[in-house]
């Protein structure tokens, strides 16, 4: 309330709250492709693309790894010739292809599916301004994270049957239990141990899997919006492809991505697999313990992340074609709209 003087004569007026300017208000909104039957269906595909380009790489990669521990990297033209022919000649390469595409086919249609389709189903709601920068990253993070915990025990039963084909591989004939393949390890140690094998020690592969998930799926739809901005500023034709964009943010997002998670694994090298001391004792306890040393009593930090750049180049490729691929069919689409205004009554 407050008073104006009209002449000699003091007039009450009444000032209307409805009719002053009112911020934003966003609701969940769904877009108009959504459909869960359609979601699963294009994160199942999305699965079957990280099976066959896994299977692919890895029946390269392995070879390669196996070569270069006995010989230097081709220097020239004619050594990378001979490197190549030689790759092609050996065991790892020739065979075990099916096995491979069979393991990595279950492993895509069921963790690198999940984690797709829950992503997809819990932020294809969230609206974004096409205006402005997004300010609801927080909620986006915690989403990430609800990704990343509800589906981090998947690949634990993955690990634990590749590394015992692994070493039924390296045994003497005499212990060694013949594993014809992934699937067929997976089933003799089913009906020998039981199924507590499959989820032994798995704690810190749930671990490093929600950070990884996490941060993977965070960056990438972080730095996906950005370079929205970024394409977008002061026009509407778009100053860059939206290639060499998904090149930018889908880089990032899997570097990002893999470089968080990746510290569990370098604590879990050096709780399990560094030398026992003289008195046949562990160096680190436990993974506490091991994480302590490494911020700074006998290492530092940065020893973490020793040997990142080689993981990298292993599980790295398939994963940034798949999220690629992802990307492509639209299961990392933004769903900008203009926000709704509350009408004065």
């Amino acid at each position: 309330m407050f008073q104006e003087i009209e002449g000699q004569r003091p007039v009450v007026v009444s000032r209307n709250h409805m009719d002053r300017p009112r911020s934003r208000l966003y609701r969940w909104v769904k877009p108009d492709d959504w459909s869960p039957t359609w979601n699963y269906q294009r994160s199942l595909m999305v699965g079957g693309v990280y099976a066959g380009l896994s299977s692919v790489y890895h029946q390269i990669h392995t070879p390669c790894v196996e070569m270069l521990k006995f010989y230097q990297f081709p220097n020239n033209f004619a050594q990378l010739r001979i490197f190549i022919r030689e790759i092609f000649k050996m065991d790892s390469f020739k065979q075990g292809f099916g096995t491979n595409m069979a393991f990595y086919s279950l492993y895509g249609l069921t963790f690198e599916a999940s984690r797709i389709y829950l992503w997809k189903d819990f932020l294809g709601g969230y609206p974004n301004e096409p205006d402005i920068v997004d300010h609801s990253w927080f909620k986006k993070l915690a989403t990430a994270l609800l990704v990343g915990l509800a589906t981090c025990w998947i690949p634990v039963p993955f690990n634990n049957i590749q590394m015992r084909y692994q070493q039924d591989l390296i045994l003497p004939p005499e212990h060694a239990r013949g594993y014809k393949g992934h699937l067929h390890a997976a089933y003799t140690i089913a009906t020998k141990d039981g199924l507590f094998p499959f989820f032994r020690g798995g704690l810190p592969i749930m671990a490093e899997k929600s950070i990884q998930t996490m941060s993977l799926f965070f960056w990438l739809d972080f730095i996906k919006e950005k370079c929205h901005h970024i394409q977008h500023y002061g026009t509407d034709l778009g100053g860059f492809s939206d290639n060499t964009m998904r090149l930018v943010y889908t880089s990032l997002g899997v570097y990002l991505g893999v470089l968080h998670g990746y510290p569990i694994l370098t604590l879990g090298k050096m709780v399990e697999s560094l030398p026992l001391n003289s008195k046949g004792e562990k160096f680190f306890n436990n993974y506490s313990e091991a994480a302590w040393k490494a911020l700074g009593e006998n290492f530092n930090v940065y020893s973490l992340w020793h040997g990142f750049h080689r993981y990298l180049l292993k599980v790295g490729p398939p994963m940034f074609l798949t999220m690629w691929f992802a990307d492509v069919i639209g299961l990392f689409d933004i769903l900008y709209l203009e926000g709704y205004v509350v009408p004065a009554s």
